[in-house]
């Protein structure tokens, strides 16, 4: 958490009212996010199936992950109630339009 009138803080304001990228990349941005839309997408909607394709990101760096890519409006969370409860993840509308970005991305990262 950035303290709200530090620099860090001012510059961000800034580089977010200037340039409109800044927040789309701190969207997606974390090792793990753009991987997490695409097993998602794949049918990997559930903590255990993305650990199991992902085995080397911790349970905290998951979960919080999925937590902000949900309140990012990427992701939907649906709680099943099952028992046990299962909860399902599934791509919004918005979080399905950034599929085709993040493979242009690494068609670009691979020139």
């Amino acid at each position: 958490m950035i303290k709200e009138n530090s620099s860090n803080s001012i510059n961000k304001a800034f580089l977010y009212k200037s340039c409109r990228i800044n927040g789309a990349l701190d969207t997606i941005s974390g090792r793990w996010k753009a991987l997490m839309l695409i097993h998602i997408d794949e049918g990997n909607n559930r903590f255990s199936l993305l650990k199991n394709v992902m085995p080397g990101i911790t349970d905290q760096t998951l979960g919080k992950q999925l937590k902000e890519l949900e309140m990012s409006g990427l992701i939907i969370k649906t709680i099943i109630p099952e028992v046990p409860v299962r909860v399902d993840y599934s791509l919004t509308p918005k979080g399905e339009a950034l599929l085709p970005i993040l493979a242009q991305l690494s068609e670009w990262s691979d020139m």
